[in-house]
């Protein structure tokens, strides 16, 4: 009789044990599942908020995007793609493509369409020359062409001891034309030159002289989010 409570008390113990870790798996999936279920309320949401920041450049001809924008956009959409697009849950990469109805010096043909990290890409190189030029330089005495760039033609001969070769009666066209060909200058003069235009002609016209309107958006079939934009130059 004795054995036999024993064998009950030990049964209950076991039986006991069983509920408590049945008890604890449940808990600890259900935690699981709750805080799976915030990981993807939390991806859900920042999805969201990424396509409605898309959604901003979707702007018609009355409405226009200047190239800042454009810029802006193709910085997005490099992010977005990298860190968020998800092929496997259909968040299909975000393409972007931009007709270019006129020239751009060289960097940009009219009637050609590009995808917008090209364009990003040739934007960012003519910056990087910009930089390049505002950084100080040992053949200018250490200073950059922009320095020389905002000075006058009779200044800059003064900055490399010319002023004694100009008279005092030159003007403008005539100083240009001896700093454009003397050994001391002349490679300075062209830098000037390529550096005003990068800055002012290809950089700014395209950041504030160029517009564009939304042509096209694509949207993906199963969950309603972007997939392709398409824009085209006023």
């Amino acid at each position: 009789m004795e054995n036999a409570s024993k064998a009950l008390i030990m049964a209950g113990s076991v039986l006991l044990a069983i509920m408590v870790i049945g008890l604890l798996v449940f808990g600890y999936r259900q935690m699981s599942d709750l805080e799976q279920t915030k990981e993807n309320s939390d991806y859900v949401d920042k999805l969201a908020e990424y396509m409605a920041r898309f959604e901003q450049f979707n702007r018609g001809e009355k409405n226009p995007l200047y190239g800042s924008e454009l810029l802006s956009l193709a910085n997005l959409q490099e992010d977005y793609n990298l860190s968020d697009a998800r092929a496997d849950v259909g968040y299909d990469k975000i393409e972007i493509y931009v007709t270019i109805t006129k020239n751009l010096e060289g960097y940009l043909e009219a009637g050609k369409t590009y995808n917008i990290s090209e364009i990003l890409e040739k934007i960012n190189s003519v910056l990087a020359k910009i930089e390049n030029y505002e950084e100080p330089n040992s053949k200018y005495n250490n200073k950059s062409v922009r320095y020389y760039s905002k000075k006058s033609y009779r200044e800059i001969a003064k900055e490399f001891g010319l002023e004694d070769d100009i008279p005092s009666d030159w003007g403008n066209d005539l100083i240009s034309e001896f700093l454009n060909t003397n050994s001391k200058t002349k490679q300075l003069m062209i830098d000037i030159d390529t550096y005003d235009n990068l800055k002012n002609t290809v950089y700014n016209q395209f950041r504030t002289g160029k517009r564009f309107y939304c042509e096209k958006v694509e949207y993906n079939e199963f969950n309603g989010r972007i997939k392709k934009m398409t824009f085209v130059e006023i």
